[in-house]
């Protein structure tokens, strides 16, 4: 998965606060939650999960190739994850105004 800024993509930062001592199950049930629900479902792009190196924060980030396809995951499927795990969800949609990528050498 890459970064891109092509197209009409929708991109989601979603923001789990969390205890340190959870921040691993946290990440485990995001796994399978991805994995049994999330993958195969349709207009998603890429995802990617991010942890804080003080345990305190989750943080996914995923592209999908429209809100609407977004919009349409999240009626049918989408559930709390980890609600005794995460203190505190924080998801929002984006657009992607900047990016810049280095060179392979």
């Amino acid at each position: 998965m890459f970064i891109s800024r092509e197209g009409n993509l929708v991109t989601l930062i979603n923001v789990f606060e969390t205890e340190p001592e959870q921040q691993q199950a946290l990440i485990d049930q995001w796994i399978r939650f991805v994995q049994a629900e999330v993958e195969n479902e349709p207009g998603l792009i890429g995802t990617a999960l991010h942890k804080s190196t003080d345990g305190t924060r989750v943080i996914n980030y995923a592209q999908w190739r429209s809100e609407e396809e977004y919009a349409n995951f999240v009626k049918k499927s989408i559930r709390p994850i980890a609600p005794s795990l995460a203190s505190r969800v924080d998801p929002h949609l984006y657009e992607v105004v900047y990016l810049t990528e280095r060179a392979e050498s």
